[in-house]
């Protein structure tokens, strides 16, 4: 038996993760729904809101900065699902071909 080329695992690798991502896509999915419903939305937005009123303190643990950091992790957080997503679903729908030259 002949062992496999490390192009052939690399093959093999790369399958096995399009494999693992597909499998997850209804999970990536609600987790993007989650972030992008209204509830999740209007927290951020609400917290932002209040920023200009909280006390501005250049200590890591302030009240200002977690909000501030709460506000920054749900929207960065929702923006990274959104491209896993849109990852995800480009492994499954068919490719356009490209014209022959």
């Amino acid at each position: 038996m002949t062992e496999p080329t490390i192009a052939q695992l690399d093959a093999q690798i790369a399958d096995l993760q399009c494999q693992r991502d597909l499998a997850s896509l209804a999970k990536l999915q609600a987790v993007q729904a989650l972030l992008s419903a209204e509830p999740t939305v209007q927290l951020a937005a609400d917290i932002e809101a209040l920023l200009p009123e909280l006390p501005a303190d250049p200590a890591l643990g302030s009240a200002r900065n977690q909000a501030s950091n709460v506000v920054s992790v749900i929207r960065q957080v929702a923006a990274h699902f959104d491209r896993e997503v849109t990852r995800v679903q480009a492994l499954v729908e068919p490719q356009p071909e490209e014209p022959a030259a």
